[in-house]
């Protein structure tokens, strides 16, 4: 992949970020669909999600095809991949390249709690267990 689209998928907002997983939710759909994926009280525009939808296919992320005049949307698979490469960036720039900076800053917030660390001991139980199954 060229710089300048992994610096533009580095750069995804709030609403970009829902409105790609609103999308991966239903697999494909209109505007409305994406639409209908959004709590009533904070449901974007038409117009905006519109907008969302042609800067996600500007990236790579979205494509779509027409029934009519009707644009049906679906993420690609490039999109599928997105949070893992959203977290590598951060890793390089905030945390020097250093998962385990990463890791300990997340274990110094509140939003590590007993039941947090259940989990965490579990998936990197799992994650130990997978590789030496590998070698």
């Amino acid at each position: 992949m060229d710089t300048s689209r992994r610096n533009r998928i580095a750069e995804l907002g709030e609403l970009q970020l829902a409105t790609l997983d609103a999308l991966r939710a239903i697999g494909e759909g209109t505007i409305y669909d994406v639409l209908e994926c959004f709590p009533e009280k904070q449901r974007p525009r038409y117009t905006t999600v519109l907008t969302v939808l042609r800067g996600l296919e500007e990236k790579g992320l979205a494509i779509h095809r027409t029934e009519g005049r009707t644009y049906i949307f679906r993420p690609t698979e490039q999109a599928t991949h997105v949070r893992g490469r959203l977290l590598s960036d951060v890793v390089e720039r905030v945390f020097g390249g250093s998962p385990t900076d990463l890791v300990a800053a997340l274990l110094n917030t509140d939003a590590v709690t007993p039941e947090v660390l259940a989990e965490l001991r579990s998936l990197l139980d799992e994650k130990g267990d997978a590789n030496h199954a590998e070698q």
